[in-house]
């Protein structure tokens, strides 16, 4: 099986490229990045500053050589505009899995069908070029949009943390998803 030739290249999607994180990319990380409509979302709603990204910015370079980590910006095709950023992390070279993150950062940019194409490229990515079995993720049960998105590219329910994420007054569950390598063979061939 040729890779490029039967499933194009991952790091190119219909609407998106992934590219490696650059520090240049900092002031549109923060443009968006602690503005409380983003953060809600991930797993550490305390803003950030500029000083904390430069240093999560070096944190990937150093994760990417020592291979336990990758992340890439997400720029959208045509304008060349940067939209956020895509990972897997905590790679696990003896099981062969990792964990699945993703942040569009300008909310103008939800629901057009960026996340769900640079989630495909790192999934190609994942299971084509670093040769993962199994790929996991988290997401809050508040944020049905992303569960939703989720399902449709493959991921299955695994189980749940029950009331492990507090929000605006109240815990919610956690969902545990994955995707095998199998099921993502079949689903993309």
């Amino acid at each position: 099986m040729s890779i490029s030739k039967d499933f194009g290249s991952p790091f190119i999607g219909e609407k998106v490229l992934l590219r490696p994180v650059e520090k240049s990319d900092l002031k549109d990380i923060m443009k968006h990045w602690n503005t409380y409509e983003t953060r809600q979302y991930l797993g550490h709603p305390i803003p950030h500053s500029s000083t904390q990204e430069e240093e999560w910015i070096q944190s990937i370079y150093r994760d990417a050589n020592r291979r336990l980590s990758f992340t890439f910006a997400i720029v959208e095709k045509e304008k060349n505009e940067f939209l956020g950023s895509v990972s897997l992390m905590n790679v696990d070279w003896i099981n062969r899995t990792c964990v699945f993150g993703i942040a569009i950062h300008n909310p103008a940019n939800h629901n057009k069908g960026y996340g769900s194409d640079a989630t495909r490229c790192i999934l190609k990515f994942g299971f084509l070029i670093l040769n993962l079995n199994r790929i996991e993720l988290e997401v809050f049960e508040f944020n049905q949009r992303a569960v939703h998105v989720y399902e449709k590219l493959g991921f299955k329910h695994i189980g749940r943390r029950r009331k492990a994420r507090f929000y605006e007054g109240k815990y919610y569950d956690i969902i545990l998803m994955d995707i095998l390598i199998d099921e993502y063979l079949e689903l993309y061939k």
